[in-house]
């Protein structure tokens, strides 16, 4: 009778008649919840079917379970026998991989194979020990007692790594082997599930014309930096910056040729910034800036009257960096008398001193941007506090 009506119930009772014997469910996909709940209340592992020869094997445990092959016109290769397990290799066996792979990818989607790793070294016996080494990483050496069995990881986009058993040197290492082989298959599959998740996020965060982060990440990441900020006490700068009177260029070259200037803008700024400075499009031709730097407790505003603190000098000389780029960076759709046209204007604000959240942090840098900079002149900077354009310190 299908245990979901009272699954609880079902569960502890066949487990107080199971007695010893091992307690297995099977069923749909649609289960697999279910399933795992009833781990909790005795049932030692699942199934969700339809499964393959090599899950019940795993499951089962040596002897291998014998299933006939399904009917198919192609002829098949005999089944390889499964060798005997040793105590440690047999302990491995008994590792719930299926929940350590599902709460991997739940915990650390950006890095489910060493977390599902480490979790497997934390079940298995103390004499076996699993590593993962990634491409780029020596391979390591077998140590005293030990030897070593390997199995290369490939996921969707190629070799994602290395898998290494070592097992000690008096036990036969058929059975190891052929543990790690199953190990390395389903570790594959995650590889390939992580990868999936991967780039899905990077669609869900990346701006699809400028490849630079989008407006909604921007506002996640500002207010997480902050956070940080308040905490930790360092100060984070953010600049809002947007292209002088861009529709004219739309206007006059068309959609295709702003497009460019906006594919180039962002990259020009991306090779300002540095690695861990955020840059984003929030909007139009309208893009933001995030400066951050853990150098310490931050100072206080000179209490003095009419007295303003000097401006973060960083931000303003990538600044002035990046305009001297893009009035000098060829645009070819622009022809020859566009070149070197192009101008920007930006406004600047600080973390804590300017504002103390990320939504009064962007209205006084936009404020400094629309009143100040576009006002007075265009293709400048203005800063929170002052009426003239900011210039970077010598």
């Amino acid at each position: 009778e299908p245990l979901e009506r009272r699954p609880e119930v079902a569960v502890k009772t066949l487990r107080q008649l199971a007695g010893d014997a091992r307690l297995l469910l099977f069923g749909h996909p649609t289960l697999e919840i279910l399933s795992r709940k009833m781990l909790e209340f005795g049932c030692d592992d699942y199934v969700v079917t339809p499964a393959s020869a090599g899950e019940f094997e795993q499951i089962f445990g040596s002897p291998p379970l014998r299933i006939s092959p399904a009917e198919s016109d192609e002829p098949r290769e005999p089944t390889e026998e499964k060798p005997p397990e040793t105590p440690a290799v047999a302990a491995l066996s008994r590792v719930p991989l299926a929940e350590i792979l599902l709460d991997s990818m739940l915990a650390t989607p950006h890095d489910a194979l060493t977390a599902a790793v480490n979790q497997i070294n934390a079940r298995i016996a103390t004499e076996l020990e699993l590593r993962l080494s990634k491409p780029d990483q020596p391979q390591p050496e077998a140590r005293d007692g030990h030897h070593i069995e390997s199995h290369v990881i490939r996921g969707t986009e190629g070799e994602v790594g290395t898998l290494h058993l070592f097992v000690p040197a008096s036990e036969d290492p058929s059975p190891a082997r052929h543990a790690l082989s199953q190990i390395g298959q389903l570790l594959a599959k995650l590889a390939s599930l992580q990868d999936r998740h991967n780039r899905l996020q990077r669609l869900a965060i990346t701006d699809e014309l400028t490849g630079s982060y989008n407006a909604r990440y921007f506002r996640h990441f500002l207010a997480s930096i902050i956070e940080r900020a308040r905490k930790m006490h360092f100060p984070v700068t953010l600049l809002l910056f947007d292209i002088d009177d861009f529709k004219k260029y739309n206007d006059q070259f068309g959609h295709g040729t702003g497009d460019e200037i906006l594919r180039q803008a962002a990259a020009l700024m991306r090779r300002c910034t540095r690695q861990h400075d955020l840059v984003a499009r929030i909007g139009g031709d309208e893009f933001a800036v995030v400066f951050w730097d853990k150098e310490g407790p931050r100072q206080p505003r000179d209490p003095k009257p009419g007295v303003v603190s000097r401006p973060p000098q960083q931000p303003l000389q990538v600044f002035e960096r990046f305009k001297r780029l893009i009035a000098s960076e060829e645009f070819p759709l622009l022809g020859q008398t566009g070149k070197g046209s192009l101008t920007v204007s930006a406004g600047l604000a600080v973390f804590p001193w300017d504002a103390n959240d990320p939504d009064s942090l962007v209205r006084e840098a936009d404020k400094r941007l629309m009143l100040g900079a576009k006002k007075q002149g265009k293709n400048t900077i203005h800063i929170v506090g002052t009426d003239e354009p900011a210039k970077p310190q010598s």
